[in-house]
């Protein structure tokens, strides 16, 4: 049993959970009652590890637990991978320093770092976990030695089948959204995958896509569409006029000016919808946040390994953890205008 378990059978988010179940003043008296007598009733137990943690960091006996760790990005400081990575790893290391670690970047583009001198740095500042951030990494970090390290990663950056992740779930997050939009009078929704979704996570929104239209069927599904960065707006256009979706779930935030520039008006003339929303925006979108979950979540997972000195181990499959965002109705989604003579 998890705190997930209890989050779904409350309805709330998992984090209202964790600090219901600390006692935290941030979560109405009766929020934190109800939530405790459904851990009770579902027989939930927490994690000892973590609760090692928690006593280490607080207690003033003996020694705190205490760790250095660092983050591995593969891009520049300013690419669109490292600043969509931005939002998690502020929380991730917000999460950490509240454990007792502390957290190191470091940015491998443009070979600035050599595998050999990077292990070489790490081993030297006594640095035992890594997480791994996003974007396209170079073929020579694969001479990495892993096994040395605990290493977190997320589904976006894959350099190993036993590196552990943690991931935002995406079946989760469309049956959120498909529940939004069943009091909605709309039944033709298109989804927009982008090209740098990686092949696994492509397979999982569709599944959870087809899946929710099977069980909804006055819905017209829609073939997909893969919108390329930088792109002209003309395909965009032309899958819109084919097809015609009257709500468009997009996997990552993509900027109104494009919908724009396709004769396509947000929200207007079609409802927008965002699957994965983890970056900062003048716009309130539609969709599911991550928020501070995911960096939480990632800090948690890389303590618990660094606690029980759990390194790479690569004759094992990784430990995948799920992370569910939560809904929030913004500026892209808004019922229909009624007729004024109704």
């Amino acid at each position: 049993m998890t705190q997930k378990s209890i989050a779904m059978e409350c309805g709330v988010s998992t984090a209202t959970v964790s600090y219901a179940l600390r006692n935290s003043a941030r979560i109405p008296l009766k929020t934190r009652n109800r939530i405790a007598a459904v851990a009770k009733k579902l027989g939930y137990q927490p994690d000892p590890s973590l609760a090692s943690l928690a006593s280490r960091r607080s207690s003033k006996k003996g020694s705190p637990f205490s760790a250095s760790v660092a983050v591995i990005h593969p891009n520049p400081k300013d690419s669109r991978p490292s600043r969509l990575f931005d939002l998690h790893c502020h929380h991730f290391k917000a999460k950490m320093n509240e454990l007792g670690c502390s957290v190191t970047d470091f940015y491998i583009d443009s070979g600035r770092y050599r595998p050999e001198r990077l292990a070489q740095i790490l081993r030297t500042r006594g640095i035992k976990g890594i997480l791994l951030g996003w974007g396209k990494w170079p073929d020579y970090i694969k001479r990495f030695p892993w096994s040395e390290f605990a290493v977190i990663s997320t589904v976006r950056t894959d350099l190993g089948s036993s590196i552990d992740k943690v991931s935002m779930n995406h079946f989760h997050a469309l049956d959120d959204v498909f529940q939004q939009l069943d009091n909605l009078p709309y039944n033709r929704y298109g989804v927009i995958l982008h090209d740098d979704c990686p092949e696994i996570t492509i397979k999982h929104i569709l599944g959870a896509y087809y899946a929710n239209h099977y069980e909804r069927p006055s819905l017209k599904s829609l073939p997909p569409y893969c919108f390329n960065m930088g792109e002209p707006p003309e395909r965009l256009a032309q899958w819109y006029q084919k097809h015609k979706p009257e709500v468009i779930i997009s996997h990552r935030v993509i900027d109104p000016k494009i919908f724009a520039r396709a004769g396509i008006s947000v929200p207007d003339e079609v409802q927008l919808v965002v699957l994965e929303i983890d970056e900062e925006s003048s716009i309130q979108y539609s969709g599911v946040y991550s928020g501070a979950e995911m960096g939480r979540t990632i800090a948690v997972s890389l303590a618990r390994k660094i606690r029980s000195d759990e390194v790479y181990v690569g004759s094992r499959n990784g430990k995948l953890t799920f992370v569910s965002g939560t809904w929030r109705e913004g500026e892209t989604l808004r019922l229909p205008k009624k007729n004024s003579n109704e």
